[in-house]
């Protein structure tokens, strides 16, 4: 194998070199950047002082951002949830209803779930949202009160539906052997146990609507 000239070599060097820093800036986890209070308000069309009447900070402002989305995310949960009286298919309404909304809003969901959290704005009692999972778990579980194991469970459904979501959102060249509504079925399938599943007669009428409303006898 013939040796490279010393340009060569350095020329290959700087080559990996550049590589190895873009790698590193490029994998640091990233806060949000929040725009500016006067930022805002010139974009609402008001002063900087009418915006700090109704905020004491850019934190804080950013925290009813939050809880605007996380409102809305639910909003659409139970929307898809209302009248359905089968926890085993209010589960698959509830993750549906997940998905579809972040797909539907993919800024708003990567806000909520795809940046990396400034400890300044969020301490772990104050993040919204986060009752989702108590109520996620206590359709999967059955009880008024979900224990640890249960909310262990519904975490383990939730972090499999971001990443569905997470996935077809940002992986749009990719082919999909599955629409999404298969794929959340697979998943919870292989997430819950048999008696928290939908059996297969009762998921789909030939219309599309779910069956199964009542809880079995």
């Amino acid at each position: 194998m013939d040796s490279l000239e010393p340009e060569d070599e350095t020329r290959l060097s700087l080559k990996f070199r550049l590589i190895e820093v873009a790698t590193a800036l490029l994998a640091e986890p990233r806060t949000v950047k929040l725009p500016t209070m006067r930022q805002i308000a010139k974009a609402a069309g008001v002063a900087p002082g009418a915006a700090y009447r109704h905020f004491a900070s850019q934190s804080e402002l950013f925290m009813a951002v939050v809880s605007l989305l996380f409102s809305q995310l639910e909003s659409a949960i139970l929307e898809a949830t209302q009248g359905v009286t089968d926890p085993r298919i209010a589960v698959r309404k509830v993750v549906n209803a997940y998905i579809s909304w972040g797909l539907k809003n993919p800024g708003g969901y990567q806000l909520l779930f795809e940046v990396t959290d400034d400890e300044a704005l969020f301490v772990s009692d104050e993040r919204p949202g986060l009752h989702l999972i108590d109520q996620l778990a206590a359709l999967i579980s059955g009880k008024a009160i979900p224990d640890k194991t249960d909310i262990e469970q519904a975490t383990r459904v939730w972090v499999s539906a971001h990443g569905l979501v997470s996935l077809r959102s940002h992986k749009t060249g990719m082919t999909w052997k599955n629409d999404v509504e298969t794929e959340a079925e697979l998943l919870l399938d292989a997430l819950l146990s048999p008696s928290a599943r939908v059996p297969d007669s009762s998921r789909t009428d030939p219309k599309g609507d779910h069956l199964g409303l009542q809880n079995p006898s």
